[in-house]
């Protein structure tokens, strides 16, 4: 490893550290969209979904607007904040011409992140809620943890991540010299 990446004391600096975070977040991502993340037994029907599946099911039982902030809030947001994450770690390494387009890109998913946890907070009412009615059972399943991780993970890379980095290896403005502003006045 060389100078930049640990510390004296040998710690990661922020843009290894929010690396390795978004890796473990991407990890964890798979076995968030892969395993149920509830399990429901209504009178006549019993269900194990995972995020994409119970997602559809909102939409064909006609709570399309529900499913579109789910959709959004637990597998757009969280793909597309790794995505740009990993671009800016990109741009903080080779350079970039745009720093400060790209810090405020670093500024929306920075806030845009706490809306994932959406899912678990969602899990966590209906399993609260619906055991008081007696009727039915819901049950939070292991891709809720996964996605809890995923998304905890996710927070962490972005708060390591420092956006000043973004301007280290910015082109500088040429200053204009004397002579090129009298041109240009005349």
């Amino acid at each position: 490893m060389n100078r930049e990446t640990l510390t004296k004391d040998g710690k990661a600096t922020g843009p290894t550290r929010a690396l390795a975070l978004a890796i473990a977040a991407t990890l964890m991502l798979v076995p968030a969209n892969l395993l149920p993340v509830l399990y429901s037994q209504l009178p006549g029907e019993v269900r194990s979904d995972t995020i994409y599946s119970g997602t559809v099911h909102l939409v064909k039982i006609g709570l399309w607007p529900i499913a579109i902030i789910v959709f959004f809030a637990s597998i757009l947001v969280p793909a597309l904040k790794l995505v740009v994450l990993a671009w800016l770690l990109w741009a903080a390494r080779y350079g970039t011409a745009r720093p400060k387009r790209l810090t405020r890109l670093f500024r929306l998913i920075e806030n845009i992140g706490r809306w994932s946890m959406l899912d678990v907070f969602l899990v966590a009412f209906l399993t609260g809620a619906v055991q008081f009615g007696g009727l039915a059972t819901v049950q939070p399943r292991l891709g809720i943890l996964a996605f809890a991780a995923a998304v905890v993970l996710t927070m962490l890379a972005t708060h390591a991540f420092d956006p000043r980095l973004l301007w280290r290896k910015a082109p500088r403005a040429r200053p204009i010299a004397v002579a090129d502003a009298s041109v240009s006045a005349s």
